[in-house]
């Protein structure tokens, strides 16, 4: 085949199978605890919603080191008329002391070559730390 005829082939093609379906995360992350802060343990949740294809892999980070803790994980899958989506909840149990003592925590995922990432700590409220110290 000639140049022109192969690149208009193979121009129809990609516009008929169409390009990979990428969508991005929604990442949050946020602390839930028990009664009064500081005497209960807490749990970090980090949720990543809407995303497609499923593969993603998330690992949680304690002062911007690596948490050697295996996470609570679970995936769904969602359907919008013709479009699915995933989402996948990850939560741990943070050591007690370090997260009273204002270390930060963050839940890191990688999509698609693309990281997403949010930090949180006890001190991301002003009154919640100053009630500590």
């Amino acid at each position: 085949c000639s140049v022109a005829p192969c690149i208009v082939s193979l121009l129809f093609i990609s516009v008929l199978m169409g390009e990979p379906r990428i969508v991005s995360p929604n990442i949050t992350l946020y602390p839930v605890w028990k009664g009064k802060l500081g005497n209960s343990a807490v749990r970090l949740i980090c949720t990543l919603s809407g995303f497609y294809p499923d593969k993603l892999s998330v690992e949680w980070q304690h002062d911007q080191r690596p948490l050697n803790i295996v996470p609570n994980e679970l995936k769904l899958q969602s359907m919008e008329g013709r479009e699915k989506t995933f989402s996948l909840s990850s939560e741990i149990e943070p050591n007690i002391t370090e997260w009273t003592t204002g270390s930060s925590f963050t839940c890191k995922a990688t999509h698609e070559g693309s990281e997403y990432e949010k930090t949180t700590s006890i001190c991301e409220s002003k009154y919640e730390c100053e009630l500590l110290h």
